[in-house]
């Protein structure tokens, strides 16, 4: 380190043998300055991991053509394309755009189609399209000045001239296969192979012609495939050789502006055509099928099985700084600037020295007295330099002071932070107190606070003491001011405190975000909700006007000169290593960050300069329907509109900012960051929405403006309300009588719908007792009385005079209750159980939950199902007991009667009824649907009735279920 070893001839000694150690350990002291690139992949949004090229647009979206579809990006999100919007194939291999808007894309099926303005077109809906059909894959594209495209599918050229429709097709060897198109001198196109044979379009006679060496004024580009060297030829004429050593096996040429780049199996290389040199080599070890420069000068690389890397800018780099020869990427801890030396804190007490932006070194701080346990961690938290000569570093087990070469320790530990009071004294913050200390000898002359510090700070003849619980104003004579009563950010754990030149104090919280004090006032307070990027703060450098923030999500660089407080952001998107930052160090324009990944630094300016912000209108609905500059009327029924849109800026990663008004609304200008608007229930009249972007570095885009009108209802008219006035009038008296005569239309309709009812009941239940039913009992009385079994003859006798009595009962009844249906029932199963000799069985049961005693239900209701699962279900079993189960029970305010049988089910006994004689046919089923037809009518409660077909596992029948819902009233 320059100025510490110059004073003695130890130290001078010293000096040599550390820059010796340094040369033969730099790789193990330093990786390389690595590029900061931005990956997506899948994860993000992007359509495939495999992504074989990409383009930009008019309208600045960069797309990309993968394996799963086509993914355009907008800098803040990816918008993906498949079969299911339009796309022939869902495996692109080529996307081009032309100066029209258009977006070609080629599948993996030989289809050509195109994107344009939200809408992709085919050969199915486009007469263009139709005429064109390719013989192999969409392979290149270029668009010539005056408008000319060529497309080639490596068998023919595709030209379509400008401002017309027709489509030229020219043939070419089937040995020459295009890999590049270069557009040179207006209208002529070059087409070449590896072969560096050349095809130059000629406009006039719309032919391609041959040149065994290519002519002057055109450039040639083109390289073998086995990557040994490259051919340019300038519009001189001359022609270029430019060995190299096999980056790889040469995949794709990709022209930007003067830049070439070939994409290999080993990574991207530029090539400078302008000075006839190489350039970088970008993503070594990646397969790269495509490289774009986009207009934000941002660098998009298109791999295999990688998704996309985006380098922001080729003037951002990391150095990961080994600190051992097995530990890399050491974090950076804080950064500051010493005898005109850029240095980092380290871990094990190390410190890296940077000259020019480039590391030079290493200086080890570590004591050697120390425990190893504790010299493996001992990270480098706090540095103050005091002057030019001496500086404070503050390490986790011991404060250092710098002086002249020497270092003095105090064993103080862990220290938090470090300020300068004066010339003479230092105040350090530790985990467990706040100490003044001489600066001479680094000893203790007294204490200001006896508790853990996260942050000391002195100004104004005051001592700020940070802490987990916030933060505190100390005097001289050690009266100190809680600043938590004054907001409530100031209770959260203080990270870091500056002070403007006016002695405002800028606070960094760990999770409250930031907050400016002055004279016993809060003067600001900046958070997440108005423009920082997180309220996790970490580190604060003040340059100037400008307060920067490290936070957990990138940089912020505010402008506290300006009343709002201007935000202009940094992160990965931009090119950082990491989004956690630790430590900022600023000057003039290049910005050093330190991170868990190393040291970055960019010049902001390269940066900023480059960036564009573009407002593109996506989709204008009203009701779901498109509205347009010519359709732009919107009905009185559905006086609203929704617009969506985007603010295309590639370098500002979706931080946009939306201005806009509604003219002939409201005049005045509103902000959103949402990409969507919507008015609703707008008033008739005439309507103007005027919209602006401004990017995250305050790029102002074009201004759309979209009039529409929303017509007024035929009601708000004058002649309307005069005319409404009189139809009330007259309309009033009309309604009168007519809801008179409705009232008592409607009575007579419900005294008959009673009588019916009363009717059909009593029909009902003298079908329940069908002649049927009663001849069979009689006969089976018969039948006992012929044998001889007087006894049987008897009880049959008597359970049939117990369900008739039961009947004559019921009859008079609307309603019984649950308990007396289910005598009822067990009377009737009983003597058809009886009847037919016992092959049967059955169950009838009440849930717990039924109040069987008091709740009623519709008289004989179930009577009829019952029936029916006897004669249709159990009748024609063979090989099983049947058996009929009843069951009753309540469920929230309805009563669920369930009739179950394990019979043939009700396809095949439609089948035996239909190859049967039956003398008679029961009414009972369609009785009783017409009686609950009527209770419905009647009742506003509505029963109702589910017949479900039971199956086993193999699906054969193995029964029925009827469900019966009656509500209860």
């Amino acid at each position: 380190m320059p100025g510490f070893f110059k004073y003695s001839l130890f130290c001078i000694v010293k000096k040599v043998v550390v820059y010796i150690i340094a040369i033969l350990l730099y790789p193990l002291l330093s990786a390389a300055q690595n590029f900061n690139y931005v990956h997506y992949d899948t994860k993000d949004g992007l359509a495939g991991a495999t992504v074989y090229n990409s383009c930009q647009d008019t309208d600045g979206f960069i797309w990309f053509a993968t394996e799963n579809g086509v993914s355009r990006y907008d800098g803040g999100k990816f918008k993906n394309f498949t079969v299911k919007d339009g796309l022939p194939d869902n495996e692109v291999l080529k996307v081009f755009s032309d100066s029209k808007g258009r977006t070609w894309i080629g599948t993996f099926n030989k289809q050509l189609c195109y994107y344009y303005k939200g809408k992709i077109y085919t050969r199915q809906n486009d007469s263009l399209l139709k005429k064109i059909t390719l013989n192999g894959f969409f392979r290149s594209a270029v668009e010539a000045e005056d408008g000319t495209i060529a497309l080639s599918d490596g068998y023919k050229i595709i030209i379509f001239p400008p401002a017309t429709q027709d489509v030229v097709f020219l043939s070419i060897p089937e040995t020459i296969s295009l890999h590049n198109f270069t557009a040179c001198n207006g209208t002529k196109i070059l087409a070449n192979n590896d072969l560096h044979d050349s095809y130059l379009y000629n406009p006039v006679t719309r032919k391609f012609e041959y040149f065994i060496s290519t002519p002057k004024n055109i450039v040639l580009e083109t390289a073998r495939k086995n990557g040994l060297h490259i051919v340019y030829q300038s519009c001189d004429g001359k022609q270029y050789t430019m060995l190299q050593q096999k980056p790889g096996y040469i995949n794709t040429l990709s022209k930007n502006n003067k830049t070439l780049f070939l994409n290999t199996t080993n990574g991207s290389w530029e090539v400078d055509t302008v000075n006839l040199k190489w350039g970088n080599h970008f993503l070594p070890g990646k397969h790269i099928n495509g490289t774009i420069i986009d207009s934000e000068n941002n660098k998009w690389f298109c791999t295999t099985g990688e998704g996309v890397y985006k380098l922001p800018s080729a003037f951002t780099k990391t150095t990961q700084i080994i600190n051992s020869g097995t530990e890399k990427n050491t974090e950076v801890f804080t950064l500051f600037k010493f005898n005109k030396l850029l240095m980092a804190g380290l871990s094990m007490g190390k410190v890296a020295v940077f000259s020019n932006k480039n590391f030079t070194n290493t200086v080890d701080y570590a004591d050697k007295n120390l425990p190893l346990s504790r010299l493996g961690v001992n990270r480098l938290y706090s540095v103050k330099a005091i002057n030019d000569t001496v500086a404070v570093l503050g390490f986790d087990y011991y404060l250092v002071k710098l002086h002249k070469g020497k270092p003095l320790y105090n064993y103080i530990f862990p220290v938090k932070s470090v300020e300068k009071i004066n010339n003479k004294y230092i105040l350090v913050g530790t985990s467990s107190v706040a100490v003044k200390i001489r600066l001479a000898d680094l000893q203790i002359t007294d204490t200001i606070w006896r508790e853990r510090c996260t942050k000391v700070f002195y100004c104004n003849n005051r001592y700020y003491i940070g802490t987990l619980n916030g933060l505190y104003e100390i005097n001289e004579d050690k009266t100190y001011v809680n600043l938590g009563n004054i907001h409530p950010a100031l209770t959260r754990r203080i990270t870091d405190i500056k002070a403007t030149a006016d002695n405002t104090l800028w606070i960094a919280t760990a999770d409250m975000g930031l907050v400016a004090y002055k004279n016993n006032k809060i003067t600001a307070y900046i958070t997440d909700s108005n423009g920082l990027s997180s309220n996790i703060c970490k580190t604060l450098f003040l340059q100037k006007n400008y307060l920067w923030a490290g936070t957990n999500k990138g940089i912020n660089k505010i402008d506290i000169a300006d009343k709002n407080h201007f935000i202009l952001k940094y992160s990965i998107a931009d090119g950082l290593a990491s989004d956690l930052v630790n430590a900022i160090y600023t000057e003039d324009s290049i910005v050093y960050v330190g991170t868990p990944a190393g040291l970055t630094w960019f010049n902001e300016k390269k940066i900023s300069s480059a960036s564009v912000c573009k407002l593109v209108m996506l989709d204008i609905t009203s009701a779901g329907l498109p509205v347009n500059s010519v359709n732009n009327t919107l009905s009185y029924k559905n006086p609203g509109i929704h617009f969506e849109y985007v603010g295309v800026s590639v370098k500002s990663a979706g931080e946009i900012d939306y201005y806009y008004r509604l003219k002939g609304l409201n005049e005045n200008w509103n902000q959103t960051t949402q990409a969507v608007l919507d008015f609703q229930a707008l008033p008739p009249g005439n309507y103007e929405l005027e919209l602006y972007a401004v990017n995250k570095f305050a790029q102002k885009s074009n201004t759309e403006r979209f009039a529409f009108y929303v017509s007024a209802p035929f009601w708000k008219t004058q002649w309307f309300f005069a005319l409404a006035i009189i139809s009330a009038i007259v309309i009033t008296g009309l309604a009168v009588n007519i809801l008179n005569k409705k009232y008592r239309r409607r009575l007579q309709e419900k005294n008959m719908q009673q009588k019916q009812f009363a009717a059909l009941e009593q029909q009902a239940l003298q079908a329940q007792m069908n002649p049927h039913f009663i001849f069979n009992c009689l006969n089976g009385i018969q039948q006992y009385i012929l044998t001889g079994n007087k006894e049987k003859a008897n009880e049959y006798l008597t359970g049939f005079s117990r369900l008739i009595r039961q009947t004559l009962d019921n009859s008079g009844k609307k309603t019984i209750t649950v308990a007396e249906e289910a005598n009822y029932l067990t009377e009737y199963l009983e003597m058809e159980k009886m009847r037919a000799g016992g092959n049967f069985n059955y169950v009838i049961s009440i849930n717990k939950n039924t109040e069987a005693a008091s709740m009623e239900m519709p008289a004989m209701l179930l009577q009829p199902y019952v029936e029916n699962a006897l004669r249709h279900g159990l009748r024609y079993l063979k090989d099983k007991t049947g058996k009929v189960e009843i069951f009753f029970s309540k469920e929230n305010n309805t009563l669920l009667c369930t009739v179950k049988d394990n019979g043939i089910g009700r396809k095949y006994a439609e089948e035996l009824k239909s190859n049967q004689h039956i003398e008679y046919q029961s009414k009972g089923m369609s009785l009783t649907a017409r009686r609950m037809d009527l209770l419905n009518k009647i009742n506003d409660a509505k029963m109702t009735v589910v017949i479900n077909d039971l199956y086993d596992t193999t699906g054969l029948a193995i029964g029925t279920e009827v469900i019966i819902q009656i509500p209860i009233i």
